[in-house]
């Protein structure tokens, strides 16, 4: 298994809580992942002393029941970001943590979320099927 380092943001604002740490046991993520999966924030779980390419991050954005979910990943040639799609909301908007995204990059299921998480956590990567 990979080392990990773990960063969250829980609130906004004058209500926002954050922290992080290195080497977090998977009850650690999943914890995390549950606050933000209520509120407003942010969690990435970062890969320590991996390898310089190959997949760096992973990402989400928490919006009250809206996320967007990314992977930073060099894949030798340049930085790539795979996003969660979903285009059944193609051609709509949302505001996420103050940003507007679009409906395709907006993830509305909180499992899919945990999942990419946990692939993540146990692989070191996510599947090309869950994030494009």
């Amino acid at each position: 298994m990979k080392n990990y380092s773990l960063s969250w943001v829980v609130g906004v604002g004058d209500q926002a809580n954050g922290g992080n740490k290195k080497f977090p046991v998977w009850q650690d993520v999943d914890c995390y992942l549950e606050k933000v999966k209520r509120r407003k924030g942010s969690l990435t779980l970062s890969i320590i002393g991996g390898p310089d390419i190959g997949p760096q991050f992973l990402q989400v954005f928490s919006d009250e029941g809206k996320y967007v979910l990314s992977l930073g990943e060099d894949d030798g040639a340049d930085y790539v970001v795979r996003s969660y799609l979903n285009p059944e909301l193609k051609n709509s908007e949302y505001e996420i943590l103050g940003n507007i995204w679009s409906g395709e990059l907006v993830c509305l299921d909180f499992s899919i979320v945990k999942e990419a998480f946990e692939e993540f956590f146990l692989m070191g990567d996510v599947s090309l099927e869950l994030l494009s």
